[in-house]
């Protein structure tokens, strides 16, 4: 038996796609009988798995990362998890990249897990017109802060500080295997960080529990679910659908906000433009994990206008397998998720408004017998192409000693 202690800050529900991911993958390991698992994390109350353990240190609900590193950096916490690591065989850290010099120190097997670009940009984000350089870093994540944030002090803060992501690589430069969820983040990460391209795997998510289909609303609604956020292209979504509306009045945008929701500008802006288009905008908010499900099946698209090399989103793997057309831009893992088959066609250009309007129009135009008829094409070939059976057996390989 393999006794294996999972190192993840944050743990589902609390969390978006990376937690959900390390939730599905917990899941999947304690299926079987050879794995022993506990799971150290910041989440007051983590989804439950059977067979599984929980230890919960609230060092990792810090929010400021240097802080939270000089929290585990201390000699009582190293000597707890040194003891705690102890009884392990394998240590598996989705986040929780600090521990890993601890790990190292008594010679496990260490394999991280990574779901976004920590490893190599302090703001865990790379965009799509990234530029490869340390004072392109500092600027970017000073803009991010900024536009995705709203915050003056954080985005100086955050820029001054975004060196110290050179811990991560060294760090990472010690580990046993580097998972990375698609070839794109692969291959930035290896562009960026040379000395780890030899230890990362390309290892896609699993696919969530996925429940029936269910029937599109009556007149065409699109949905979009990246909140007000900058980088999942909050502002590009807002123009092509006021370009939209000038052409379709049929047409409905129900908006859901995600991990980073809506403030306060966002809301008024929708409030505004539903008083000019008498209530053609439906903001939701946060919603329960199965309300969104449901709401990507009875809608007649979900909307990816994401400005960043996202690496593998769940929303455009959710939305095919609840029957739905993706209408996402061409960036990060998204392509090759959705590589030969009818998805592809929505595909555009990352930030092109018009290209972004072409595509809703061309989802708008189709019968509803062809909507429907996609539909159940995409959410078989998800199923196919993100089998259960093929990711666990990809999973026990990685994971064995």
């Amino acid at each position: 038996m393999t006794s294996m202690l999972i190192i993840s800050g944050q743990f589902w529900p609390e969390g978006s796609g990376g937690a959900l991911a390390t939730y599905l993958i917990t899941k999947l390991l304690s299926s079987y009988d050879d794995f022993k698992i506990t799971v150290v994390t910041g989440t007051h109350r983590p989804a439950k798995i059977d067979n599984v353990n929980f230890i919960i240190d609230e060092g990792f609900r810090i929010q400021y990362k240097p802080m939270r590193w000089l929290y585990f950096l201390r000699s009582p916490v190293r000597r707890y998890y040194r003891n705690l690591m102890k009884r392990y065989d394998v240590i598996y850290i989705p986040y929780g990249y600090e521990l890993i010099p601890v790990s190292k120190e008594l010679d496990k097997k260490v394999i991280v897990h990574v779901h976004d670009y920590q490893p190599i940009t302090y703001s865990t984000v790379i965009l799509h017109n990234h530029q490869s350089s340390l004072i392109h870093d500092i600027k970017t994540d000073l803009v991010f802060e900024l536009l995705e944030h709203g915050d003056y002090k954080r985005a100086i803060a955050g820029s001054l500080v975004a060196p110290i992501v050179m811990l991560n690589r060294v760090w990472m430069s010690e580990v046993d295997t580097i998972i990375c969820v698609s070839r794109r983040q692969a291959e930035i990460i290896s562009k960026m960080a040379p000395e780890l391209a030899n230890k990362i795997r390309v290892l896609y998510n699993p696919l969530p529990e996925i429940s029936p289909v269910e029937e599109k609303f009556e007149h065409p609604v699109f949905a979009y679910s990246g909140g007000g956020s900058y980088i999942k292209g909050f502002h590009v979504f807002m123009q092509g659908a006021l370009k939209i509306l000038e052409r379709w009045s049929s047409v409905k945008f129900m908006l859901t906000g995600g991990l980073r929701g809506f403030r306060w500008k966002h809301e008024k802006l929708v409030k505004r433009l539903n008083d000019t288009f008498t209530g053609k905008f439906r903001l939701l908010r946060r919603l329960p994990y199965k309300d969104v499900l449901r709401l990507y099946s009875r809608s007649h698209a979900v909307l990816v206008p994401s400005l960043y090399e996202e690496p593998l989103p769940y929303v455009v793997m959710e939305a095919m397998a609840m029957g739905t057309v993706p209408i996402a831009s061409n960036v990060g893992g998204i392509p090759e998720m959705i590589e030969g088959i009818p998805a592809e066609k929505m595909l555009f250009e990352a930030g092109d408004v018009d290209d972004f309007v072409d595509k809703m129009e061309s989802v708008l135009a189709m019968s509803d017998k062809q909507i429907v008829d996609i539909g159940f094409a995409l959410r078989e070939a998800v199923l196919k192409k993100f089998n259960h059976e093929v990711v666990k057996r990809k999973l026990v390989k990685v994971f064995s000693l």
